[in-house]
């Protein structure tokens, strides 16, 4: 164990990482850790979200660089962060 589980977008952009020791080896325990629910983890399955255990290295290479805003990937639709406008304090 000590490699990291990486949530991958049909894209290729990876949305999140969890570490192994936390959830075990099994990509379905690791899917359930991001998405809880049964119909949504069938749901990405049908869209092509993807799992994989990666090493250190290897998660330097393709996560690390999504999380920090420098992949050429494509934002997924329907998973694109967007600002919203919050309304203003009570003064």
């Amino acid at each position: 164990m000590g490699g990291f589980w990486i949530r991958i977008a049909p894209t290729g952009c990876v949305y999140g990482s969890v570490h192994e020791e936390s959830v075990g080896a099994l990509a379905e325990d690791a899917h359930k850790e991001f998405t809880p629910k049964v119909a949504d983890r069938r749901r990405e399955a049908a869209e092509g979200w993807r799992l994989e255990l990666v090493g250190r290295d290897e998660w330097r290479r393709r996560a690390e660089p999504c999380f920090t805003g420098r992949c050429n990937h494509a934002s997924y639709q329907g998973r694109a962060v967007t600002d919203v406008q919050l309304p203003e304090a009570a003064s």
